[in-house]
């Protein structure tokens, strides 16, 4: 059977890394973090969303970015130093930040925001390799631009790295190369200022196409814009989220994949953010799902898209799909994506047998264990292999019980077996 949420895919993968971090933190920790803020606001985000890219993980000082196309990959990475370059012209050298960036593609394993993998392996290699300032690129990348980038990579030969069986074969683009290159930056005034003409047709088409609908369909609104105020919302509403946690999940919800939301548990006082769904009334039905199920409380919505919640709207939503208890019934499970319903176990697990049990995690996990020899042990095991998915390893809570036999019992947060 296909693993919940695990999707393989032929992704261009480029990683980045700045050049003597712990130095720079040594040195000053607040200045480094406000530039480091700065920098991914002001250049990085709005470069990875112009050429369609996904910021799958920000921790620290690196990158972690999928595209689709290694031409908008290799585009996008030449446009970030190209950018970062002119940023830290003004700064004496021993304050500028300075990336390595490593671009490769490959089969990767996509699993809800994370990607596993040899391509990623590979990518961060590559990053290694690269000079402060500079790209590396994989002789696959490589092969994919011919005759569509016009730029001097220089052939280093096969590289022998840590943790890969093969030698790499490797091509770097210096940072006095990128400089001869045409600009590809994005223009920031550009972004700031959204045409008003142009913002207020798309609000009148809306309005007369969706009707009551059109709440959800955004006008464009400047990525810096929306990252100040999502700023100092999470500042409001999350102080124990220290400043470089906040950057990195406002970077990291910038570039990731339209549609999207944000919600906030009041009395737990944590947050819940959402991806890359049909539309944006899914993705904030989802996020208010997912969140409710992980803090186990109705949640507010505090952002979709790129827009910040009304104060008219910012109660707290109790999702009916979280609180419902009758019959197993794959319509009402909450914060999962319709191919999760729709898979064969899920679909027949009302008619399969039992003993038999369903847990579920706020990711989005579902998983079933039907014909168990005790209903302990199909308890035991649902949970088990719901905590061993690797969309669930690196935290958000463990999976709770979300059906004992027939019965859903999510209501319950039952993290192990209630049957003996």
């Amino acid at each position: 059977m296909k693993d919940d949420g695990v999707k393989r895919s032929l992704t261009a993968i480029v990683m980045a890394d700045v050049v003597g971090y712990s130095r720079l933190m040594g040195d000053d920790e607040p200045g480094t973090l406000r530039r480091l803020n700065g920098y991914r606001a002001r250049h990085i985000a709005p470069i990875i969303a112009e050429r369609g890219g996904r910021l799958v993980d920000a921790a620290g000082d690196s990158l972690l970015i999928e595209f689709s196309s290694v031409v908008d990959a290799v585009e996008a990475a030449i446009a970030l130093q190209q950018a970062l370059a002119r940023a830290n012209a003004a700064l004496a050298p021993e304050k500028r930040l300075e990336y390595r960036i490593g671009v490769n593609i490959g089969d990767v394993i996509v699993q809800e925001r994370a990607l596993f993998g040899d391509g990623v392996n590979v990518a961060a290699r590559l990053q290694a390799l690269a000079a402060p300032g500079g790209l590396c690129l994989s002789r696959a990348a490589v092969d994919q631009i011919h005759g569509k980038i016009d730029a001097a990579f220089e052939d280093l030969g096969p590289q022998t790295v840590k943790n890969i069986s093969r030698a790499i074969e490797a091509y770097a683009l210096s940072p006095e190369a990128i400089a001869l290159l045409p600009e590809r930056a994005t223009s920031a005034p550009a972004l700031r200022r959204p045409a008003r003409r142009a913002w207020a047709i798309a609000v009148a088409v809306s309005i007369v196409l969706a009707g009551p609908a059109a709440y959800y369909l955004y006008p464009r609104v400047s990525p810096f814009d929306f990252a100040d105020a999502l700023g100092k919302a999470l500042a409001s509403l999350e102080p124990g989220l220290d400043e470089r946690q906040r950057a990195n999940l406002i970077a990291t919800y910038l570039a990731s994949p339209a549609h999207r939301a944000i919600a906030f548990a009041p009395v737990a006082g944590g947050h819940w953010w959402t991806q890359d769904w049909q539309g944006s009334q899914t993705a904030e039905e989802k996020v208010l799902e997912r969140c409710q199920i992980r803090f186990g409380e109705p949640c507010r919505l505090v952002a979709v898209e790129l827009k910040m919640t009304p104060a008219s709207d910012s109660g707290t939503h109790d999702m009916a799909r979280v609180n419902y208890a009758g019959k197993f019934d794959p319509e009402q499970i909450p914060g999962v994506r319709r191919t999760i319903a729709t898979r064969a176990d899920v679909s027949g697990y009302a008619g399969a047998a039992g003993p038999k049990a369903a847990a579920i995690h706020p990711r989005g996990v579902l998983t079933t264990n039907t014909g168990a020899p005790t209903q302990e042990l199909a308890e035991a095991r649902a949970l088990k292999r719901c905590n061993d998915d690797k969309a669930t390893r690196d935290g958000d809570g463990a999976c709770l019980l979300y059906a004992i036999g027939d019965d859903v019992v999510l209501s319950k947060r039952l993290t192990s077996p209630a049957s003996k």
